[in-house]
């Protein structure tokens, strides 16, 4: 009997205990429920800027009924860019490389970006092999992805996917106006 009785009060002790620290923390158990999380949607929110915000027109993808991203890059490979490479065009691709691509190309285009160094490293937009390359097997590389590389095909417009391949031929220390004048020669 009076070990039941030595019990039940070690029982007692131990619940008041732990009921007391629940009743000091109680406030403390709800700052979740009442965090400034919770008040996101009273407040306007401004869109980050890389969400994506168009695609490549379906139409021109479709003309060339192709799924192999191979096949599809070598039948853009003669593709010509129709966005001429202005101040405003190669601001805005370096824009948009800075938040699409410079994570693997680096801010150089050298391969070395803080992501390529936790993977195989992305393709050196300085090697000769990429210098090499036309406007339209690079346009379609960005719109398909490659072996690696994701696709941006929802994510970019075909202006900015033009505007992108403008300032990777600036990066490659091409002047990319003449180079355009020069290859759109009719």
């Amino acid at each position: 009997m009076r070990h039941n009785i030595t019990f039940i009060i070690i029982f007692l002790l131990i619940s008041v205990l732990v009921f007391v620290g629940e009743v000091r923390s109680w406030p403390w158990s709800r700052d979740m429920y009442f965090s400034p999380v919770i008040t996101h949607e009273k407040k306007p929110s401004k869109d980050p800027e890389s969400i994506p915000t168009g695609g490549v027109n379906p139409v021109v993808l479709a003309k060339r009924k192709l799924q192999n991203p191979v096949l599809v890059k070598n039948a853009f490979a003669d593709f010509k860019n129709p966005v001429r490479p202005t101040d405003e065009s190669i601001k805005n691709g370096e824009r948009l490389y800075n938040i699409y691509c410079s994570a693997c190309h680096g801010k150089t285009g050298m391969g070395d970006g803080e992501v390529s160094k936790k993977m195989v490293p992305p393709q050196n937009l300085q090697s000769d092999y990429a210098k090499n390359l036309s406007d339209g097997y690079i346009f379609a590389t960005i719109v398909g992805g490659g072996a690696i590389m994701p696709s941006q095909k929802k994510a970019l417009t075909q202006k900015e996917v033009w505007d992108i391949v403008n300032y990777v031929r600036k990066l490659q220390g091409f002047d990319p106006a003449s180079r355009w004048d020069e290859l759109n020669k009719k």
